[in-house]
């Protein structure tokens, strides 16, 4: 009967299907676009909440502070404050309290230096107990008490005792230390040997590490702390405690190995879980204090550029010292000029097996024959080694090229040399180039006149054609030392990661 079963009007199967098939793509493309909207929307919120977390660090002033490019190697310094505010009670128990410790020294003074262009980084630490003179003062002073009133004066101390340019500050608390361990389940640590913290003679601020087994530890909390606080580690052997006997030196050693380790499983877990990542943030607003030039965006910038690195492939150094005792000082370190240099120098100029290739120096597009003659150049001391510029500008003019002026770069953490040239010379920055023993790159800098060339020596600058810079001697470190090339190694009764 009409009206009844398939119809045109109604759509018979094959009419029904049709449509359906067609529709599938489509609904595919919606999915796909939601999905992507959520993905972005996602990022977006993560990105914003990050940069929200990051603005509430706490900042503070500090001056004598060198500026650093986008891009360029910077250093940051992480002082690591023994102020005994916000300690837990079995931190207070070894560490002493507020009433009984006023005020603060840096306990850990820890440089860190990048270089995103070849995604390299490496740690210089320099022993708490370093007689220097204190900046602004003439007094000599063990190098943590320029803590004292804030990072300033460490700052200015550290560039006038060893060249060396901060351009970031960090400062850290005991209660940082513990907050990020306990944030990622604690650290597992392998030990050797049994072992603890207390002085040969049984006197001493021992820390309260206790290790009563060989083998793997999950150090949490106050026994991280007490890990890296230990003074007077001793290991268990043959039926007998044995001190280690290096101090502040072999501290200094377990505090790198434990602090890569926490970093990489902090890195891991940050990544895997967001409840962790909030939770690492949430401890750096309450536990880290950063220079009030380093902004949010500075340190989410960085973090991409460095995106490649992992942690636990940082190498670090200890700067060289030797022994001593004074009736003023007591016990306290003095350092070793030529062998300091050598060490700052390889830490420097550290550069990761894996990193990306160094950038190729700017060619010309025509070959150019420009006489030295026609070209006036400045110089300046990239590198921080002594006479460096004036040894260039001697070689340039023996090589007939014409100095107009030497002096000091903004900072001293050129790896490489580089000729920067203004409008309309990049022939005569060619040419200064081509005149550098260690290589050089080419420049544009819109900074300078037009016509200038600017020559600035890196670490890696050897001399002029006609006179080779002078020859240095790596001087091995003193005995306590990590080794005689100034890198750390660790002993064999010191814990290691976990693997």
């Amino acid at each position: 009967m009409e009206g009844f079963g398939p119809s045109a009007a109604a759509g018979g199967p094959d009419d029904v299907a049709g449509p359906r098939k067609r529709r599938w793509p489509r609904r595919l493309i919606i999915g796909t676009n939601i999905t992507l909207i959520v993905v972005i929307i996602g990022a977006a919120l993560g990105y914003t909440y990050l940069h929200y977390r990051l603005n509430q660090i706490k900042k503070v002033a500090v001056a004598g502070e060198a500026q650093a490019g986008g891009g360029q190697p910077l250093t940051i310094l992480v002082a690591g404050s023994d102020s005994r505010a916000g300690e837990s009670a079995g931190a207070a128990a070894h560490f002493g309290s507020t009433s009984q410790v006023a005020g603060q020294r840096s306990d850990v003074i820890l440089l860190v230096h990048i270089n995103p262009s070849t995604d390299s980084a490496s740690m210089l630490s320099i022993p708490r107990d370093t007689a220097v003179t204190i900046a602004g003062t003439q007094s000599v002073q063990k190098i943590n008490v320029a803590f004292n009133n804030g990072p300033s004066q460490l700052v200015q101390t550290l560039t006038a005792t060893f060249g060396i340019r901060i351009n970031h500050v960090a400062q850290v608390t005991f209660t940082g230390v513990m907050d990020v361990d306990n944030a990622v389940g604690g650290v597992c640590m392998n030990f050797p040997y049994p072992a603890r913290d207390g002085s040969p003679t049984g006197y001493g601020s021992e820390s309260g590490l206790n290790i009563p087994t060989a083998g793997r530890h999950v150090l949490n909390g106050d026994q991280a702390l007490a890990l890296i606080r230990s003074r007077y580690y001793q290991y268990y052997k043959n039926g007998e405690w044995i001190p280690e006997g290096t101090g502040d030196i072999g501290r200094i050693i377990r505090q790198h190995t434990f602090l890569r380790a926490m970093a990489s499983k902090a890195l891991h877990e940050a990544v895997s879980n967001p409840l962790t990542a909030n939770r690492l943030a949430t401890d750096a607003v309450h536990d880290v204090t950063v220079d009030n030039g380093f902004s949010s965006n500075d340190i989410l910038g960085l973090l991409a550029e460095m995106r490649n690195l992992h942690p636990s492939g940082i190498p670090s150094w200890t700067l060289p010292t030797t022994q001593a005792y004074s009736y003023s000082l007591g016990d306290y370190l003095v350092p070793e000029p030529s062998a300091d240099q050598a060490v700052i120098q390889q830490w420097l100029n550290y550069r990761a097996p894996s990193s990306k290739p160094a950038p190729a120096a700017k060619r010309p597009s025509t070959p150019t024959t420009i006489p030295p003659s026609s070209v006036t150049v400045a110089v300046r001391n990239g590198s921080g080694k002594a006479s460096q510029a004036g040894t260039a500008a001697a070689g340039l003019r023996a090589d007939g090229f014409n100095v107009s002026g030497t002096g000091d770069a903004p900072n001293f953490q050129y790896a490489s040399s580089e000729v920067d040239y203004g409008k309309g010379a990049d022939a005569q920055a060619q040419a200064v180039a081509a005149d550098i023993l260690g290589g050089a790159k080419v420049v544009s800098n819109q900074a300078l006149p037009s016509g200038g060339v600017e020559l600035i020596t890196g670490a890696s600058f050897t001399g002029i054609k006609s006179i080779p810079a002078p020859t240095t001697t790596t001087t091995a470190p003193a005995s306590g030392s990590a080794s005689s090339s100034g890198l750390e190694s660790v002993p064999p009764w010191d814990p290691t990661p976990c693997t």
